[in-house]
């Protein structure tokens, strides 16, 4: 049995490529992250709803660091999009490595958004996490390159799915396939998309870019 560490928000889209992936028996764990501006609550409430394990880890200083300063800037407020997960999934390949796990997923959807999930920043994440070929976004896997797992048999491309887009019917329609009760809704769940909190934020780093947040 293959076994994969999902990054779980607490939102539908990760909860979702849980369960695409239980779907072919593969063994999951889920992983979330701890910072200043975000937290694990959601994907404790999703975890409990898919009955897995969860791992919890605390990057608020690194992911602050990253913050200050991402290598390929920011979103429409002080949300650094495509440096975020891809330091999550560093981290999450630590861990594969590590516990031995198969491979990494993400509820990522190709389309999605229009800075962090199109094709050319699903790559870019990829390089900079260390997991190339090892990366599963099973939303949209079969728009996407054949992954090593695919290529290995411990994954069939052909039950992976290929949503795109912002349209949200094709994940609906999956709620109900799979019972799902509670979800949280999109979007919402980091501060650094907040626009009032970015303008505080930007102010305090300007003044005080050595800052530490507690």
């Amino acid at each position: 049995m293959a076994k994969t560490l999902v990054l779980l928000s607490g939102g539908l889209d990760s909860m979702l490529a849980a369960h695409v992936l239980m779907d072919q028996g593969v063994e999951i764990t889920g992983l979330s992250f701890n910072s200043n501006f975000f937290n694990t609550a959601k994907a404790k409430k999703a975890a409990g709803e898919l009955g897995i394990e969860l791992i919890e880890i605390d990057f608020s200083d690194e992911h602050l660091e990253m913050v200050k300063n991402p290598e390929h800037g920011y979103g429409k407020k002080m949300n650094p999009c495509i440096d975020c997960p891809g330091l999550m999934l560093k981290k999450a390949k630590e861990i594969m490595d590590k516990e031995g796990f198969d491979f990494v997923a993400t509820g990522e959807v190709l389309g999605q958004r229009p800075m962090s999930q199109n094709k050319e920043s699903l790559k870019v994440v990829e390089k900079i996490s260390g997991l190339e070929g090892k990366l599963i976004r099973p939303l949209s896997a079969k728009l996407l390159d054949e992954s090593e797992p695919e290529k290995n048999g411990k994954l069939i491309r052909e039950r992976l799915l290929d949503i795109s887009g912002r349209s949200r019917q094709k994940q609906l329609e999956l709620v109900k396939k799979y019972g799902i009760k509670e979800y949280a809704s999109p979007g919402g769940g980091c501060l650094l998309t907040d626009p009032e909190f970015s303008e505080k934020l930007l102010k305090i780093l300007e003044y005080w870019p050595d800052c530490i947040l507690a």
